[in-house]
């Protein structure tokens, strides 16, 4: 139990490594996957919405608490998923699980109206913000550039307009607010995952602003 504990917990990635080759192909599957779900949501009923998230959620926790346990299956895993995966997802929660789990928790607290937006915002400007703080030079603020955080924020609010103007969502004042929030939480990393912090974060913002 203490192992899964300690997985739980240091789940996450900073995003500037000295070194470290650009994970494009992580980047991209964190965009299109992620984005794939605020999008399904703006097409299909909450309730129904809720219950497909469930069943990926507990599909993802599962798998993962499974191959832990079952060394070739995590080989396997790791061998055939590798460009998608961090190093550390060998013996961590992966990044894609959080992201469902703090989707289907949204979802369920706060409705569409919240869901829809924070996931954009980390779909989007997550990967953005490190592809971005890679290259920004300048001092660092816990390993990572504020001009990573500040493209973050105008992805999110880019995200904001775009859903607005197609009546994918209402407009509200607090949105932009989100999107900052969002951004802040992205710097700090909070454990477990940002994948999860930023989503339950940004969240409960837009919920006490009152979207």
């Amino acid at each position: 139990m203490r192992r899964y504990l300690d997985m739980l917990v240091y789940g996450g990635e900073r995003r500037v490594t000295p070194g470290a080759s650009p994970p494009v192909w992580r980047r991209l599957f964190h965009i299109v996957a992620g984005s794939s779900i605020p999008l399904a949501a703006i097409f299909i009923p909450e309730t129904p919405m809720v219950w497909v998230l469930v069943v990926l959620a507990a599909q993802g926790m599962v798998l993962d608490l499974v191959r832990f346990r079952v060394g070739w299956l995590n080989s396997l895993f790791m061998h055939w998923l590798a460009p998608l995966l961090k190093e550390d997802e060998e013996v961590h929660i992966t990044g894609a699980t959080y992201m469902l789990i703090a989707a289907l928790i949204v979802f369920v607290l706060y409705g569409k109206e919240v869901g829809i937006p924070v996931m954009f915002f980390l779909s989007l400007g997550d990967p953005v913000a490190a592809i971005v703080g890679r290259r920004m030079p300048g001092p660092r603020i816990m390993g990572k550039s504020p001009g990573g955080t500040a493209a973050f924020i105008a992805v999110g609010a880019a995200a904001v307009a775009v859903l607005v103007a197609a009546d994918g969502i209402e407009h509200h004042w607090a949105l932009w607010v989100g999107a900052g929030v969002a951004g802040v939480v992205e710097l700090i990393s909070l454990p477990p995952d940002d994948n999860l912090a930023i989503p339950l974060l940004a969240g409960t913002a837009l919920f006490l602003l009152g979207l």
